[in-house]
């Protein structure tokens, strides 16, 4: 893609000495269109059609325009693309402004030989930078899991349907869970530090192992060895509240950043506190050998997890059923085996609705 952006701009100067001032012209306006269009927001207005349409030398002065800006795609909301773009609209404004000079044909084609180089060269710089910074993504299909070592030699193990996106530099190392579930095996490095984003909070260590469960309706954060930090990041804990702890919970000590022991686990649930709570640690990451462990845990919650290993879709119908409580070992991926076990135990039927998912509903 750069070696296209040099090529684009190269051309365009080597044929600049060939257009007349009325090509100068229009490669103006097609900048000022430019610089118009992003400054309002609008992808397009009557205005701007009307002219594209006066004249296919408009249209072809556009494209010329538009191309290199085209190259900046899906990055269009990168630091380093947004102030290249701030760049060269500034450039097409100053040349904007310019114009009302009366140029001279050799200042036309000055101008919009400006204005197009800058585009295409702050266009191929800004992709070059976000090349250059974009995280390295690690995705998991449906019944997946894989292991893999990073770069700086720390270890991630993701679950079904899980998505991780990994930033590694001199100076620090960025992660972040976008879906699913994953173990981080953290190796030690106390000049980098090591932290992982879920849900708008950020998990930070230096030599450790931790593990990180994103739910539809819940965050869980099990750490196994050594010592992590959680921060609220984007999203601020809710504060404490009359709501009491259940049996085995307790309530961190501190909102701001929560310290974890191994064996914690950190729960944090849309508007209520965050609880610690005493896990198994073995129990936590027994997804990895492909079991997953319910102890005394609500069927909404377990749908969710299960959710996550097949296509066929489970669905509770009514508060009532989402509140019962599951406990047992289930292999993941194994729908009739999980159906069969707590249709024979919990006052529960499945029904299967028109749309294949299966619907849970209390007897």
């Amino acid at each position: 893609w750069l070696q296209d952006a040099l090529q684009t701009s190269n051309r365009l100067m080597s044929r600049s000495r060939r257009f007349n001032e009325d090509d100068a012209r229009r490669m103006e306006e097609a900048a000022t269109w430019r610089f118009h269009l992003t400054e309002s927001g609008e992808e397009t207005t009557d205005a701007f059609e009307l002219w594209r349409a006066e004249d296919p030398r408009n249209d072809a002065a556009w494209k010329k325009i538009q191309s290199p800006w085209g190259l900046l795609g899906e990055m269009e909301n990168s630091p380093e693309v947004i102030e290249a773009r701030q760049a060269a609209l500034g450039h097409a404004a100053s040349a904007t402004r310019t114009r009302a000079f009366a140029w001279s044909a050799r200042s036309r084609m000055a101008g919009w030989r400006g204005v197009a180089a800058t585009v295409v060269l702050c266009a191929a710089g800004a992709l070059l930078l976000w090349q250059l910074n974009r995280p390295d993504v690690y995705q998991t299909a449906l019944g997946e899991r894989r292991v893999m070592v990073l770069d700086d030699g720390s270890q991630l193990a993701l679950d079904s349907n899980s998505e991780v996106r990994v930033s590694l530099s001199g100076q620090k190392r960025n992660l972040t869970l976008v879906r699913g579930q994953a173990r981080f095996t953290v190796a030690r490095d106390v000049e980098r530090p090591f932290s992982v984003s879920a849900d708008g909070r950020k998990v930070v260590a230096t030599g450790t192992v931790f593990n990180v469960d994103l739910l539809d309706s819940e965050l869980l954060i099990t750490l196994l060895e050594g010592r992590v930090i959680v921060m609220p990041g984007e999203r601020p804990f809710p504060a404490a509240s009359t709501r009491q702890p259940i049996a085995g919970e307790g309530m961190p000590a501190s909102l701001p950043e929560i310290a974890l022991e191994p064996g914690n686990q950190l729960v944090i649930a849309a508007a209520v506190p965050p609880t610690i709570r005493q896990v198994n640690p073995e129990l936590a990451t027994a997804w990895e050998s492909g079991r997953l462990v319910f102890e005394n845990e609500p069927l909404a919650s377990v749908v969710s997890r299960v959710n996550r290993y097949s296509v066929r879709t489970l669905r509770v119908e009514d508060a009532s059923a989402a509140d019962l409580r599951i406990s047992g070992v289930f292999n993941a991926g194994d729908i009739d085996g999980f159906l069969a076990t707590i249709t024979s135990y919990l006052p529960i039927r499945s029904v299967t609705d028109a749309n294949g998912s299966i619907v849970l509903q209390r007897n």
